[in-house]
Order: C-alpha cells, then structure tokens, then sequence
C-alpha cells in the first residue's frame, strides 16, 4: 500500500505544479482512501485551495497537515501565507516565526517566509530570507520579491540590481521591467525605450502591457514626451479596461450609499458605542495626493508608529456585516454594517494590528481608501484621529491615472479610465464634505500645496490635531527609516518640496474634458 500512495504524492505533486488541480485533486482524494492521515496530501490540497485564492479553506487544511506532522518548515511557512494574505498578522507573525525556527532548507520556503514578511509590513526581516532563497536557486520571482522588499527599505541600487537579475533570468518578465523605470536614470542617450516599445509589440496578457505601457510613460515623462507618454497611458489602460468587469455606476452606488447612510444618521454620541482606544491615525484620501507625505511626517515623531497600508478595518467590517457579496464595500455591505457591534469591531481592529503596534502610544493606517469608511471607523474607535489629503483636482486625477495600481486592486479600477477617475473624484470630494461636517473634532482636511509650500506651520497643526507635542524631526522626513510599500517609496526620501504641484499641465492638451465634468460640479481647478 505504501508504495502506492507514494506513486500517488509525486503524481499529486506533479500535476499541481503544472496547473493541473482536479487531476491533482483525483490522486489525493485517491490517498485519503487508503491513509487519511498522510499530512502532505492535506498540504496539497491546500496548495489547491490557496490557488483559487480560498485561503480560508488553505488554512484549515494546512492546519490539520500541522497537526499531523508538526514543526514543518514548509507547513509553517505557507500557513503564515495564507493568514497574511487575508491581513490576520497577528497569527501570520506567530507562524513565520516558527517556520523560521525550523531551519528551513528549500529555496521556496525561504521565500514563502520573506513574503509573509513583506506582506507584514516587516520588510528588513524579509530581505534577510529573500537572499537566503536567491542564494540557493536562481529563481526569477526570489529575485523579484528581493527587488520590491529592498525598494521599500530604500536600497535602490540592490533593488536596481535585483530586477535586472530578473530580466536576465526571465526577459519578458514585465514587473521587473515597470520597477527598472523607476529605479534607472533616464536620458535623452540612456534609455530603454527602444526595447521596452519591441517589448510591448508582442504581449497579449493585459497586465503585461499595462506594465510596460506605464514604463513607456515614465520614460517619455523624464524626456518631456507627454504625447507618447499619455498615448502608452491611454492604450494600455484601455486594454486592460476590455478585460475587467468595472462599471463606474457600483462605484457611484456604493458611495451614494454611504452619503445617505451618515447624512440621514442624527448627530451620533459614538463614545456611548464604540472601543476607546486613542491609539489611531488614519492617513486618508485618493492615492498620489500627499498621504505618504504626512505619514512620513507623524511617524518621525517618537510617540508614533507607521503600520502601512492596513486592509485590517474593512475586512473586519465586511466580515462583522455578514454580508455575502462578493466585494469588500458595497451598498449591500454599507446596509448591513449599520448594526454591528461597533466596539467589538473596534477593539478586534487594534488588537489586528499588534504584528506592527503597541511599542508606542499612536499609530499610524495609511489606507487611502478607508476614506469611504470614516464614518464606520469613528463609531467603532470615537478617539480615533482621521487626516484626510485635498490636492489640486486635476493634479489629483492625473497623478491616479498615471498611477499603476496592482492587478487585482478593484477599489481602484477607476483609475484605468481618465473621466471615470474624474468622476470618482467628484465623489470622493463629496465625501470628504460630510465628514468634514460630520466629524469636526476626528476628521482633518490637509491641503497638499499649502503642506509642501509651509511646511513647518502646516506640520504643527497636523501634530497639534493628532494630542502630540512638536517635535522638529517631524519635517525631515529624509531622514525617516521606516519602510515605504507605496508608490512614494524612491520620492519620499527626499526632503519636503513642492515639484509635484502643477504636474497636470504637462498633460494639460488631453483634459478639456475633465475640466468641463469639473465645472459642472462647481470645483475649481484653477487654484
């Protein structure tokens, strides 16, 4: 018998490394007939479910595989994965630190624990496996991984290095491609637009183009083409738009379902309701407009921490609503959140983010779309402090649809369509209207151009709001070490300045018809 479920293993094992999972599916079920306490057969169909992105499912069978055979480096490591993956820190820093202590031997382990890592936010400690991993196998998403985790720790030239360790090992791997542009000096004699314009020639897959399209951007950007650069901008979007099921109507739904929500809600008495911690900052508002910035600026103060771009408040809300539509806010999901256990959301949010937290007396969540929560955030943590960014209208809408966001980042699909993103800025400021008028005491709106042209008298207020003493280093932010996983990453470590403002002028030829969406709307764009 034992031979023949071994047969079967590496039969498993080979099919689902070819993307073969309901045969992969067939000779484990086929195991499980014979031993149902063989723990790789578990893991397997772990793998399966982690692969159709169900890591709920993944975890529980991973568990049991622990169980069955602990102290698995391998089994550790990937179940740290999947609790990453679905922002449960707490349990995936509890189980890549005994993956860690198991001395794992395989390259791809290796890997799985720096991701986690990463994913943690923790990305010193990830780069540490990430080398382990390359040094045992040259493996082009290692390298990749390395590259990204050294970008955000501001090691530009060991992540230049990296993704051009990538490109030799795979040369149509796009993403390596996209960060080498920003990563690279570019000249009118040094560039790479010859071979990223053949590359782009040959790719079908959306996302490849959509990658290399925004490298073409950048690189005509720095020459001053703005022509090509809005030309790769607009075709690569568009590709990638036929391909995605967006509909900016669920878009205006979901935040008119918000409005109504709170501007029908009487004035609310949220201490009577909420978890009272006064740990929390909320960085806020449309990505590009400046959150990097005061976030680099509150968290070089020593009583504050920077946790990143958490999703922990709305998967929570999500899951404490019971609503079982298929995206993380809708109006199905904003209707049903009204009667949840506030407090309990509150306390359960703090305690999710003590992977990062708790070694000082503020932190920081710079999730700029939890904007579309402040309402729900205020309820379950009434002393919670909200900071929200206004920039320039139309530098505001360029910059989000000049901006590559990930693959699989619906909240920002918007930004794949130039008057959909106008639209959705409408919306948005909107919405920072009620809250301002909602929440005066929680709720702050900085303006980005007053920030950088006074920086230090805008800084003092945005601490002052914040119950903390001014510190000077809060305006070197140059000198602040803490990881950036955002796409400010190589700007923010340069000191306070005012470049950016202004920038949608040089694409000033392809916005007629924004400005005119935006005058409808009263808003000045002109300031």
């Amino acid at each position: 018998m034992k031979s023949t479920i071994n047969t079967l293993h590496k039969q498993a094992q080979q099919a689902l490394n070819n993307g073969e999972f309901q045969q992969a599916h067939h000779y484990l079920m086929a195991i499980f007939k014979q031993d149902q306490t063989f723990a790789d057969a578990y893991f397997l169909m772990a793998m399966i479910a982690a692969a159709h992105h169900n890591s709920q499912k993944a975890i529980e069978l991973i568990e049991k595989a622990n169980r069955l055979s602990p102290k698995n480096a391998e089994y550790l490591a990937q179940l740290a994965k999947q609790y990453s993956l679905i922002s449960e820190h707490v349990l995936a820093l509890k189980y890549v630190h005994l993956a860690a202590q198991c001395s794992p031997q395989t390259a791809l382990t290796l890997d799985t624990i720096g991701v986690t890592y990463s994913q943690i936010g923790l990305h010193k400690k990830a780069i540490q496996f990430f080398k382990k991993a390359v040094s045992l196998q040259e493996n082009h998403l290692f390298h990749f991984n390395l590259g990204v985790s050294q970008t955000f720790i501001g090691d530009f030239e060991g992540a230049r290095k990296s993704h051009q360790q990538v490109i030799a090992l795979a040369p149509d791997f796009c993403k390596s491609h996209t960060a080498l542009s920003a990563l690279t000096k570019v000249s009118k004699d040094k560039n790479n637009i010859t071979n990223l314009k053949l590359l782009y020639q040959k790719l079908t897959n959306s996302d490849d183009k959509l990658n290399i399209g925004h490298a073409l951007a950048r690189e005509y950007e720095i020459l001053s083409d703005y022509k090509h650069a809005f030309e790769y901008l607009q075709l690569s979007k568009k590709h990638k738009l036929k391909n995605i099921d967006y509909n900016y109507n669920d878009d205006h739904q979901m935040l008119t379902s918000i409005n109504e929500c709170f501007s029908e809600a009487p004035n609310l008495s949220l201490k009577k309701v909420g978890h009272l911690s006064a740990e929390a900052i909320f960085v806020v508002g449309m990505p590009r407009t400046g959150t990097t910035l005061v976030e680099r600026i509150l968290s070089q103060h020593t009583d504050v921490t920077s946790a990143g771009e958490l999703e922990h408040f709305g998967l929570l809300l999500k899951k404490m609503s019971a609503s079982k539509t298929n995206r993380v806010l809708d109006a199905d999901t904003v209707k049903a959140a009204k009667d949840i256990d506030f407090k309990k959301l509150g306390k359960a949010y703090i305690n999710s983010t003590r992977a990062l937290t708790g070694d000082t007396a503020k932190f920081i969540d710079k999730m700029p779309l939890n904007i579309l929560y402040v309402g729900f955030i205020l309820q379950a943590l009434p002393n919670a402090k909200i900071v929200c960014l206004d920039r320039n209208p139309l530098d505001t809408i360029v910059s989000n649809f000049r901006q590559l966001f990930a693959a699989n980042a619906y909240n920002y699909n918007y930004a794949y369509d130039l008057i959909s993103t106008a639209k959705f800025y409408i919306l948005f400021r909107n919405l920072t209207k009620l809250w301002l008028k909602k929440f005066p005491n929680n709720f702050y709106l900085a303006n980005y151009e007053t920030l950088v042209n006074e920086p230090k008298v805008q800084a003092k207020s945005l601490v002052e709001f914040c119950s903390l003493t001014w510190q000077e280093d809060c305006l070197h932010i140059d000198k602040n070490s803490a990881p950036v996983a955002t796409a400010s990453a190589v700007q923010v470590r340069s000191p306070i300045n005012n470049k950016s403002v202004g920038n949608w002028r040089n694409y000033d030829a392809y916005l007629d018809e924004v400005k005119v969406l935006l005058s409808k709307h009263n808003i000045d764009w002109e300031k």
